[in-house]
Order: structure tokens, then sequence, then C-alpha cells
């Protein structure tokens, strides 16, 4: 065979096997529609039709504030006063639409004021423009801190990337934060390790089959295991009332990572692991009955 043909089914040969990785990086993350499993499409019409609800029974939950140069977008529900405060944040990509079901739900309404954040990058809060700094990442949501009321009790609820955000909310602020709960959350740096096509995405050539909100996820996730590794010193900080849930049939994010949890949260007063056979990553939506409790409980 001429070396001219090798070369060309070379090239041919590396351009398949790398449109297949974006392939496969658009169907883990979930931002692919047309490869999109069914059952994430169920799950984004119904979270879209419940935040059509709250849009229609609340348009003044939907707010901004400035820090740092940013923008940042959050929906405010539930009930003001001397109340406890949830704040939710969703994995990657995502947005506050990830809670709609929480934010209209009338047990938690009653109970506590409920804040979903579009974080960096996403939805309302600069979307296209990524934030890698897990820290700074923390810095930009820190203001909602201050909107729970004082004496009472601050829960932070995160789901895969959200998990971290959390935790290092906690860390940072161990003097306004309560409460946690981690639902599938990636936060062992020994479970993160980046797939060659993640570095693909970014290329010029292929760029423009990637939907934004996934490159926006890939370049926030990349740096993850940096993140991760700088909070190594800072687990002890972690004195909160923490609940981990996590799903063992979960192949976005490992298992591991309650296991994880249960070693580093060792000040953690009390520190509850549940771990679910069969479960995928999915936890706030297809558990949506044992995240409420666990919230209910963690408002008392």
């Amino acid at each position: 065979m001429a070396p001219k043909t090798v070369k060309k089914q070379t090239f041919w040969l590396r351009g398949v096997i790398l449109l297949i990785g974006l392939i496969v990086l658009c169907e883990a993350l979930g931002g692919c529609k047309l490869f999109m499993p069914k059952e994430i499409r169920n799950i984004e019409t119904t979270l879209g039709a419940q935040a059509e609800t709250v849009r229609r029974e609340n348009p003044s939950a939907f707010q901004d504030y400035t820090i740092d140069g940013r923008t940042m977008h959050f929906v405010e529900a539930g009930t003001n006063g001397p109340v406890p405060t949830v704040l939710f944040i969703h994995g990657s990509p995502g947005d506050w639409k990830a809670w709609a079901q929480y934010l209209s739900d009338p047990d938690l309404s009653s109970r506590a004021q409920l804040i979903a954040v579009d974080r960096p990058g996403f939805g309302g809060s600069g979307a296209g423009n990524a934030e890698r700094s897990l820290e700074q990442q923390c810095k930009d949501i820190a203001p909602l801190l201050d909107r729970a009321a004082p004496g009472q009790r601050l829960l932070l609820v995160g789901h895969s990337f959200g998990g971290p955000v959390v935790c290092r909310l906690a860390m940072d602020y161990p003097d306004k934060v309560t409460d946690l709960i981690i639902l599938a959350g990636s936060i062992d740096p020994g479970q993160e390790h980046t797939k060659w096509y993640q570095y693909a995405a970014e290329w010029w050539i292929f760029r423009w089959l990637v939907p934004a909100d996934l490159l926006m996820a890939n370049r926030e996730i990349r740096p993850l295991k940096g993140g991760l590794t700088e909070m190594m010193p800072l687990w002890p900080k972690i004195h909160q009332r923490v609940t981990v849930v996590q799903g063992l049939a979960d192949n976005l994010v490992p298992p591991e990572n309650a296991d994880f949890a249960e070693r580093m949260m060792t000040n953690a007063r009390p520190l509850e692991i549940i771990r679910i056979p069969g479960m995928n990553h999915f936890l706030p939506w297809k558990q949506y009955p044992l995240v409420k409790e666990k919230i209910l409980e963690h408002l008392h």
C-alpha cells in the first residue's frame, strides 16, 4: 500500500475515533440530544414543565447580583422570615431548573427559604464563561449565604459537581453553613480521570459538534482533580451535620466517592452515609421522596 494511502487512512481513522469519543462525551455528560438516553430526556422534559410552573406562579422569585464582574442568577422561593434556608447547587452541566420540583414543594416551601443558583458559566450566571477554579466558584456563590436568617440553619444541597462546591463552601465559611446534603458528589480526587476526548472537544475542528453547555462542563470538570487535591488538607474543617447519598450503580460518579467521604469527614457531627443498590446518578429526581425526607430532617 502506498505511503500516501496509509497516511490518508490513518487520518480518517483518527477522525472517526475522535468523533466517537466526542459522542461518548456528549452522552456521558447528558447534553447531546441526539445521543441522550431516554431517561435523561424524560427528566429534562419534566424539569422544564416544573420550571414553567415556578415562573408562572412566582415571577418575582428570579433575581441577580454582581460579584467580581460576574452577574449571578438565582431563584428564591418558600417562606421568608426567621426560618431555615436551603441552598441548592446543581451539577455539570445544569442550572436552577434541576431543583424546580423542590422549589414548588409545599412541605419544603412552608418550612424554609429555598434558593437555587445558576453556578458560574451556566444559565443566567454568565453562560459560556466557565469558571475553572472551585474556590472562585464558591466566592461567587458566597453572597447567597448572607440571605440566611440569623440564628437559623443553613443547609447546602449539592448534586454531582455541586457536591464539591457545597463542601468547599462549608470549609471556607464554617460559621455560616450548618448542614450539608451531598448527592452523588464528585469529591474524591483519586476518582477524577480526564479522558482523551475531553481534550479533543476543545479543538476548533470539533468544537462546533459539542453543545455549549457541554463545553462549559468540560472546561470546569477537567481541572476538578486539581481543585479537589487543594481541598485535601481542609476536610477536618467539615464539622457540620452531613448526609451523603450515593447510588451504587452510578457510572458517572463512582460509589468510591461515598467511601472517601466516610474516611475524610471525621469531624462531621453527625455523618450519615446512604448507599442505594442499583441506583444511578440521577438521585435528585429518581429518589425525590428520600431527598425531601432528608432535607426536612436537617431543618429540625
